[in-house]
């Protein structure tokens, strides 16, 4: 039987530094086995490699952390206008 999954919307300065633990280990999981330079950037408490994104979208079950996306705003120009988009990335579901 599955658990029932939790999305938690939140914008980056509303997270607590035990939720950035709890990230960042859950991203140490998720890519460590793609390799160990994946998991890097994800020591201690860090909870983003690269760009730190500015919105996240988590799912969580009965175990912890079940999935993770994050967001960032940029600005694109298209035809001479400038076009906010989303970007997305940082995605992780725990097998």
């Amino acid at each position: 039987m599955r658990s029932q999954v939790r999305w938690k919307l939140c914008w980056e300065n509303e997270l607590q530094l035990s939720d950035h633990v709890e990230l960042a280990e859950f991203f140490r999981r998720t890519y460590g086995p793609t390799g160990v330079f994946n998991a890097k950037p994800f020591e201690g408490s860090q909870s983003w490699a690269g760009a730190r994104p500015e919105f996240r979208a988590i799912a969580y079950d009965s175990s912890g952390i079940a999935a993770h996306m994050g967001m960032l705003r940029r600005f694109i120009k298209i035809d001479g206008a400038d076009l906010l988009v989303a970007e997305l990335g940082l995605y992780g579901i725990r097998r």
